[in-house]
């Protein structure tokens, strides 16, 4: 059943996507994964505002902006 161990292969699947993303010049903290139950939705949105705190901070990110 994907629902037992669904969670732990997005992970592994996530770990590499962020790899990737830093190869190609993305900050890491722009991505990140977190964990929360669909009965958590209080944590949930805790999450989300995190997130978007820390891109926020982060701010636009330029790396593939073209330069006139």
């Amino acid at each position: 059943c994907h629902y037992i161990s669904g969670n732990l292969v997005a992970r592994r699947r996530f770990a590499i996507l962020k790899e990737l993303l830093e190869f190609f010049g993305i900050e890491p903290g722009r991505v990140n994964f977190m964990w929360a139950s669909a009965a958590e939705g209080e944590r949930f949105a805790v999450l989300i505002r995190k997130a978007t705190k820390i891109v926020k901070e982060l701010g636009p990110n330029t790396k593939f902006q073209k330069e006139w």
